[in-house]
């Protein structure tokens, strides 16, 4: 009868084809930023190993004077290969810390929380003083796989570079897209969770329609691991959103948690000083930490973020002088995420969702340089774990 119908009316073609196209036409750009790209890159064995500053203009690293965090790190850049530059840090007085809160006595940032965020604004300072144009910043307590340079960051700049669009002539230059691409990168963190950690997360929270709708790419990665070994949250959010075993994914920043490992450019860096974390608190912000401030200024805008999840850097279990800080004015409880993967890191001897990485010590080598050499030769460059029953 339908076809009957229209037979009889070879103008409603017309008509449908008109209104399909100038509804397209509306809705395109929109359309457009929400399909997942292809990822047609090619494997890590084929890729050349990232250099030493990860395709950023530079590593600087936020980290306070007499930071017992601050050897292993750079014995584990050693090892890899890393050049990391190193910011002296002042030692924050408490006049700088009553300049930082209001005058009215309603600050919520606690003293620890008010250095680490002051520490940030000096390292992020002394990048824009470098005439680099891009920098990734690390904080010093954090952990990586030893297959960072040879594998997983070849393979997440490829992805980064499709998800940009980004020509062959770009990517030299810039292997993660140009700066004008993007204003943030989350390589390192401890989750993007699509929503409040607080109120549930992964399956049965989260859809794969979410993810559908937002901008990302997902690709494989051989060094990642099985999802039986990731950390709980991080593996019930590939299960939700229905991602296959060993595949990373980069997508639009949601909810990023922790600001473990952030890549920025000149001017997203200018905006968090000036704009979304200024040295300065805002009660009616009721923002109480240097990470929440980033997190709403790529949730909310202006910033245009995006995320590698899993992430390729991850916190490591030990001391700390923020929580040492913060112990005089609170009962220090173990944040949300590192309480759920705490056991999981006791029985696995590595960090939370990191392969083979430096937290039990492996590979660490207290200043004998044939040690070193060993080392960055086996492990660095050849990727070998060197574990029992690893290898």
């Amino acid at each position: 009868m339908l076809a009957h119908r229209n037979a009889r009316s070879p103008s409603l073609y017309v008509l449908l084809a008109v209104a399909f196209t100038a509804v397209f036409l509306y809705l395109r750009p929109s359309i457009s930023t929400h399909v997942a790209a292809t990822w047609n890159g090619k494997s890590s064995a084929q890729l050349p190993p990232a250099n030493a500053t990860l395709g950023f203009g530079g590593l600087y690293v936020v980290s306070g004077p007499g930071s017992p965090r601050r050897q292993h790190l750079e014995e584990a850049a050693a090892v890899t290969g890393l050049e990391l530059r190193i910011p002296t840090q002042i030692t924050w007085t408490n006049e700088d810390v009553r300049d930082f809160r209001p005058d009215n006595g309603t600050s919520r940032v606690l003293t620890g929380s008010v250095k680490a965020w002051l520490s940030h604004h000096l390292v992020l300072k002394e990048f824009l003083t470098s005439g680099a144009e891009t920098a990734l910043i690390f904080e010093d307590d954090i952990d990586w796989d030893i297959r960072l340079r040879t594998q997983q960051i070849p393979l997440a700049q490829r992805a980064a570079q499709q998800l940009s669009k980004a020509t062959a002539l770009d990517t030299a230059q810039y292997p993660w897209g140009t700066p004008v691409d993007w204003d943030l990168f989350y390589v390192g963190h401890c989750g993007d969770y699509f929503g409040e950690v607080e109120k549930g997360t992964g399956v049965g929270y989260i859809h794969p329609e979410q993810l559908a709708q937002t901008p990302h790419l997902l690709y494989p990665d051989p060094t990642m691991l099985w999802r039986t070994d990731l950390h709980p949250f991080t593996a019930s959010i590939l299960t939700a959103f229905r991602i296959p075993e060993q595949t990373r994914v980069i997508h639009q920043s949601k909810w990023p948690l922790c600001t473990f490992g952030y890549a920025i450019t000149r001017n997203s860096a200018e905006r968090i000083l000036d704009e979304i974390a200024p040295a300065h608190e805002d009660p009616s912000r009721n923002i109480i930490a240097y990470d929440a401030a980033i997190l709403t200024g790529c949730r909310d805008g202006p910033l245009r973020c995006y995320t590698v999840t899993p992430e390729l850097f991850h916190h490591m279990e030990g001391e700390s002088l923020i929580a040492d800080e913060e112990a005089s004015e609170r009962k220090i409880f173990r944040p949300p995420v590192d309480a759920a993967g705490y056991e999981q890191v006791r029985y696995r001897k590595e960090t939370s969702n990191i392969g083979c990485g430096f937290f039990d010590g492996s590979f660490y080598y207290n200043g004998d340089e044939e040690r070193l050499d060993y080392l960055r030769e086996e492990v660095g460059r050849k990727g070998r774990c060197l574990k029992t029953p690893r290898e």
